[in-house]
């Protein structure tokens, strides 16, 4: 498994993803028609600020999903957020959500610029909590914040980075 730059060419793979019922439970439902197309448009404009990153596994580097920290806006102040999307079947086989946090992380960590990474993950969600446990990220509660305009009821994750601690999960 490998990371690569989110691309043009992970079009397909963002309209998969966004339209999956599966993928996109814990965010509300598949996606109405148009806004797979906007997301796809909004990480190639913020390629160069964010970390948007596209999952690559097996030995023909296939696009498996897509893991990102972008900058988005909770509270009342700009935080630095953690997403992860896998196709069906790939979220618990060999690791590759933790796997792909980690890298993006380590990637974020050497740019030295976030102090922190937040994740907001639906409250029945028991994979991902245990994809962000499992690389160092402390649950601080419920909350209540939307998807694209859909509400979701989640817990708020948080993973400090500028204490110098050893990367996630090592």
């Amino acid at each position: 498994m490998r990371l690569r730059p989110y691309a043009e060419e992970d079009r397909d793979l963002t309209a998969q993803l966004e339209r999956d019922a599966e993928v996109m439970r814990h965010l509300g439902g598949a996606a109405p028609a148009g806004r797979a197309e906007r997301v796809h448009e909004r990480r190639l404009e913020r390629r160069g600020e964010e970390w948007y990153r596209t999952i690559l596994a097996g030995p023909d580097d296939t696009p498996v999903g897509v893991v990102a920290v972008f900058r988005t806006m909770w509270e009342g102040r700009d935080i630095h957020e953690l997403g992860i999307m896998l196709l069906p079947g790939r979220a618990l086989r060999h690791g590759l959500g933790a796997a792909a946090v980690r890298l993006v992380v380590e990637e974020v960590r050497a740019a030295r610029t976030v102090r922190e990474i937040h994740a907001f993950i639906g409250a029945d969600n028991r994979a991902a909590a245990m994809v962000a446990r499992r690389t160092g990220f402390r649950d601080t509660g419920p909350c209540a914040l939307d998807y694209e305009g859909e509400p979701i009821h989640c817990n708020h994750w948080v993973l400090p980075l500028e204490t110098g601690e050893p990367a996630v999960g090592e």
